[in-house]
């Protein structure tokens, strides 16, 4: 979990940065989803079909983009439909998306000024996850480093990101229809990883069945578990004033506690009230299951190309 959960907060921290907002960037994700999709389709015509990073420019421009339309989003995000149509009119007006007018759709688009920036989220992106599967293949005894496995990811791209979008998706999905604002996931994520860090360093025999007892046991013990809203805006992007109300928010599902003395917030020892709203174990399993799907999709692939 605490790999995991640093590797999410990366995620989740660069999509905010670039698009001050959790719910802009799901939506955007359908889209590019979509992208991806339209070009590993391209190999059941050519089964050599270069479907590379370096080759992604390329690849815009050959393939048919299918348009998306706003209820198909409302589907697969979970986000109401007037909040949909509003934040894709505005990803329009950046230059985000381009309107269909034959189909009455969006489709996802790369200004030539974005491009730059583009590539380097997605280097920074692959990175993150590649360290993330590193760590994975290490507990079971695969001989695969970071580095080759961020090689593979860049070399067939568009397959590993289409199927990791589709994850992503599938969890903001099931958190947003829990929380119905994912910038709160955000912030519950920067909250809980300094208990999950000790855990992770002080805590032997950790499994599922008594995590959530162990968790209520860190707080006498730990003395850096907390956080502040400072701390918080400066890790996310979230502005600070926004970091404080949506702790504030936390606290009244339970998840956290407020130290009145030094007002920062740490994860509530009270199981009944933390598990209540976030670290359920339903949450908790829908995750665990959500990513190991993925990440069996990729261990599979990495060990019939590398291994």
């Amino acid at each position: 979990m605490q790999a995991f959960y640093e590797s999410q907060s990366v995620f989740l921290c660069g999509i905010y940065k670039q698009y001050k907002s959790i719910e802009t960037a799901t939506i955007l994700l359908c889209f590019s989803r979509n992208i991806h999709l339209q070009i590993i389709r391209q190999r059941e015509k050519d089964l050599n079909f270069n479907v590379s990073l370096e080759n992604f420019t390329k690849n815009l421009n050959v393939i048919n983009k299918l348009p998306e339309k706003i209820t198909s989003i409302v589907q697969i995000t979970s986000i109401p439909k007037e909040t949909v149509r509003r934040k894709i009119k505005n990803l329009a007006d950046a230059g985000f998306l381009t309107k269909d007018k034959k189909n009455k759709g969006f489709h996802w688009s790369l200004p030539e000024d974005r491009r730059e920036a583009f590539f380097v989220n997605i280097n920074q992106e692959t990175k993150n996850l590649s360290v993330f599967i590193s760590k994975i293949v290490n507990d079971l005894n695969i001989k695969l480093n970071s580095k080759i496995i961020e090689d593979e990811i860049c070399s067939q791209f568009s397959f590993y990101w289409y199927h990791y979008l589709s994850c992503q998706l599938e969890w903001l999905k099931w958190w947003q229809s829990k929380l119905k604002d994912n910038d709160l996931l955000l912030i519950a994520l920067q909250a809980v990883m300094p208990t999950l860090q000790y855990i992770d360093k002080n805590l032997s025999d950790v499994n599922f069945n008594n995590l959530f007892k162990n968790i209520g046991k860190v707080k006498k013990n730990c003395t850096n578990c907390s956080v502040n809203p400072s701390s918080v805006s400066d890790i996310t992007g979230i502005p600070r004033a926004t970091c404080i109300r949506k702790l504030e928010k936390l606290v009244n599902l339970g998840f956290l506690t407020r130290e009145e003395e030094t007002k920062r917030y740490s994860v509530n020892q009270s199981t009944d009230a933390r598990t209540k709203n976030i670290l359920s174990r339903d949450n908790v399993n829908f995750t665990l299951n959500t990513f190991s799907e993925y990440i069996a999709i990729i261990l599979n692939s990495l060990i019939h190309n590398k291994l």
